[in-house]
């Protein structure tokens, strides 16, 4: 069964909870399917994806965003894992 891309927001208006539930499986699974991407790699490509969809539903801008990711990372840009 193939998921859709979602974003669901919800609000309990009594406790002052809002948040937002987003599901990004089909659009994870076309990134993927181009790529061999090692594990680590494709943890943190999907976490990308979630963080991005929901920054984009918060802000009201016309436009593109760009995400770059430096650091420390347990993995090499040629996509092997660090010891």
């Amino acid at each position: 069964m193939t998921q859709h891309d979602q974003l669901h927001r919800y609000l309990f208006e009594n406790y002052a909870v809002r948040g937002e539930l987003v599901t990004v499986s089909e659009t994870l699974e076309q990134i993927l399917a181009n790529h061999t991407y090692p594990q680590p790699v494709k943890t943190v490509l999907a976490e990308l994806l979630v963080a991005t969809s929901l920054l984009t539903a918060t802000l009201k801008f016309a436009g593109d965003i760009t995400v770059q990711l430096q650091g420390g990372w347990p993995f090499t840009a040629g996509g092997d894992q660090r010891q």
